[in-house]
């Protein structure tokens, strides 16, 4: 059964998600996981398309857009397709995506908007519902 934490950042700027989001994503490449990183719309994607880039000043964090791409360790997407991921997903999307429980552990990221807590909180609900465990954290 996929683990499910939520992840809550004391800031109501998108900025601060995404940048939590790389935080995270930067974790789970540490330990060596595979990460899908689901993305609300193209506009979001290519923010953090570039804030992966430019996260730390004096590396990177690896990535790429196309979901069929085996090398890359950490792949953005925005639709309903995941392709062969199934260890980390790293959900900003909402509502939640349909291929979440083929994954080992879902990380949803929270920031204090009320349209994103809003959703989250949607996503919530809708986990508890199924049965699934879930922890929240503020970061």
């Amino acid at each position: 059964m996929t683990r499910i934490d939520f992840l809550a950042v004391n800031d109501a700027s998108p900025e601060a998600r995404l940048h939590l989001a790389a935080r995270l994503t930067q974790r789970a490449l540490r330990e060596g996981r595979r990460i899908l990183i689901a993305c609300t719309d193209a506009g979001q994607q290519a923010t953090l398309d570039s804030l992966l880039w430019t996260f730390e000043p004096e590396s990177f964090i690896p990535h790429a857009t196309d979901i069929a791409d085996p090398q890359s360790p950490v792949t953005l997407c925005t639709g309903e397709e995941c392709g062969d991921h199934h260890d980390v997903l790293i959900n900003l999307q909402s509502p939640a995506p349909a291929f979440f429980s083929r994954f080992e552990r879902l990380f949803e990221v929270i920031c204090q908007d009320p349209s994103i807590l809003s959703s989250t909180r949607a996503n919530w609900a809708y986990y508890k519902s199924r049965g699934y465990p879930l922890d929240y954290k503020t970061v």
